[in-house]
């Protein structure tokens, strides 16, 4: 650890942290935590984002957040499940056309906030709600084979993802949503257990194991030693172009995407097929090893670019999908996810190192701008786009912390 890289972040995070919590508001029946503080996304709460935004704020003593985040969403709960998962602090729910659905944290968020507070009468009062916003799921996203599949590309939060960006969304089945439905799986038959609903807690045991087996059976690609999206169209992998011809010139590693890596971090994988896409992938500088962290596409992919907005869909909203880069910049929340999946898998040494290149690539953009960007040049650190971004960045600072296993906050989800 560079102690002043880590202190000039970390004191950042500190200062800000308070910045960015807002009293409830008009449609905001709750407080909630800005994004940001700045002009960028100002003034609404986004799922994924506030989700880990909490986790921080817990880790300070104050664990309601996550209760905040859970009661605003369900607050615009419709009678089909439908959870909104973003909400303006004037204007109510935004993106509600196509439907924007709560991505899958909500139930880890609840079992986090009851391991944190003991709230067992919140929990209790808002479990059938939550399962109403995982029905909603299993209703509307449901695929062949047991999976599950965004209807609308942008919605996982890799919003140009280049597997679900370039095809039409409903042929591909991606790895990410699986994984992250496996983890909501996982919390909430612990969330049952604990409230002593012996049923649910069955029931919700039965589908963490089943997704699990089909995410390994269907979604793990052997022949390129990594999970990989599928194509239901073809019924094959969409791992690289489907001209065998073409060799390993080109195409090869065309859609191995920040997608892909999402079983490592929820688990999922067995310790010999992890350790060789870590090898093969993580750690390698070809794909998505970073002088500054995680790339969110493979180097080595002919789609890789550091541009702000990123190459343009197939089909879809172009101004919408442009956004937010994830066809190669590096972002913090990737280096989070593969330094706890780093951690696990036995990878000590380099998850230390992530880490450092993570909070030296943060401590170096507030020296050059004053502030953190929600993303970065992978090649060259330069900070990208939106300034005073919070978000989950300050999660950074804790990642010397968790390296302890005794410390994560995640460590409920992943109880027997």
């Amino acid at each position: 650890m560079n102690r002043n890289d880590y202190k000039i972040v970390h004191n950042h995070i500190e200062k800000i942290m308070p910045v960015l919590e807002r009293v409830s508001a008009k449609a905001l029946p709750y407080p909630y935590l800005s994004i940001t503080h700045s002009k960028f996304y100002n003034g609404a709460i986004f799922c994924w984002d506030n989700h880990h935004m909490a986790m921080r704020f817990a880790y300070s003593g104050k664990p309601e957040y996550f209760k905040y985040l859970i009661d605003n969403l369900l607050y615009y709960q419709t009678s089909d499940g439908f959870t909104p998962n973003v909400i303006h602090y004037k204007d109510g729910p935004m993106h509600n056309s196509p439907r924007f659905h709560a991505q899958p944290f909500l139930m880890q968020g609840a079992l986090m906030y009851l391991s944190q507070t003991g709230d067992i009468e919140w929990a209790n009062g808002q479990f059938s709600n939550l399962k109403h916003y995982i029905k909603y799921y299993e209703t509307n996203f449901s695929t062949p084979h047991n999976l599950f599949r965004w209807t609308v590309s942008w919605t996982s939060g890799f919003d140009n993802d280049v597997v679900t960006t370039f095809f039409q969304p409903d042929i591909i089945i991606p790895v990410d949503i699986n994984a992250w439905l496996y983890l909501e799986y996982r919390a909430a038959a612990i969330l049952a257990y604990k409230l002593d609903k012996k049923s649910d807690h069955a029931i919700f045991c039965k589908k963490a194991k089943k997704l699990r087996a089909a995410v390994n059976k269907i979604l793990w690609y052997g022949r390129m030693n990594s999970y990989s999206a599928y194509n239901l169209c073809s019924d094959k992998h969409q791992f690289n172009y489907e001209d065998a011809s073409l060799g390993k010139s080109v195409g090869y590693y065309a859609f191995q995407s920040c997608s892909n890596l999402i079983p490592l971090y929820a688990r999922i994988a067995d310790k010999k097929n992890a350790e060789s896409m870590i090898e093969q992938y993580i750690l390698n500088e070809k794909h998505f090893l970073s002088p500054y962290g995680i790339r969110s596409l493979s180097k080595s992919s002919e789609y890789y670019n550091n541009a702000i907005w990123g190459n343009p869909p197939r089909f879809g909203n172009h101004n919408r999908l442009t956004n937010s880069n994830w066809q190669g910049p590096v972002w913090i929340p990737l280096v989070y996810f593969m330094f706890h999946a780093l951690l696990y898998y036995g990878f000590k040494k380099e998850a230390g190192n992530l880490a450092d290149r993570a909070v030296h690539l943060l401590a170096s953009s507030i020296k050059k701008i004053g502030s953190f960007t929600e993303n970065y040049h992978a090649d060259t650190g330069e900070p990208l786009y939106a300034s005073g971004y919070a978000s989950w960045n300050i999660l950074a600072d804790m990642m010397y912390e968790e390296m302890d296993d005794n410390k994560w906050i995640m460590n409920p989800v992943f109880e027997k």
